[in-house]
């Protein structure tokens, strides 16, 4: 019998299911994507936890839901820059060459834009 790949289930791989899809969409799709998975992931998740967290505020608890919602606030922000990089980038790229990308980009547009997310702010 042979082994199944497991994919890892986090925040994080989002991006590369983001690049796999938007690899194959037309460009404004790929742009769409990009765009509203940025809002769903930084705008919406990022202000839900920022509400939860004001919600908290006079607790004596604070100190700790901030440090621990302060990381996943952190988190869906990397997380939607790095979407919305990638379906940009997919965006330009099938609109000038077609949406037939080839794995090694999808691997290479995946790691770049979870770089290029981590310095945008």
């Amino acid at each position: 019998m042979g082994r199944r790949y497991r994919k890892k289930n986090n925040l994080g791989s989002l991006v590369f299911d983001v690049v796999q899809v938007a690899a194959r969409l037309p460009w404004w799709g790929a742009l769409l994507l990009g765009s509203v998975a940025y809002l769903i992931i930084a705008v919406g998740l990022g202000g839900y936890l920022e509400a939860q967290l004001a919600a908290q505020e006079g607790s004596r608890y604070y100190a700790m839901i901030e440090a621990r919602y302060g990381r996943f606030m952190w988190l869906a922000t990397w997380v939607g820059n790095a979407c919305f990089l990638a379906g940009l980038f997919f965006a330009i790229r099938n609109y000038f060459f077609g949406s037939n990308a080839q794995r090694i980009q999808k691997g290479g547009v995946s790691v770049l834009a979870k770089l290029l997310g981590r310095n945008i702010d």
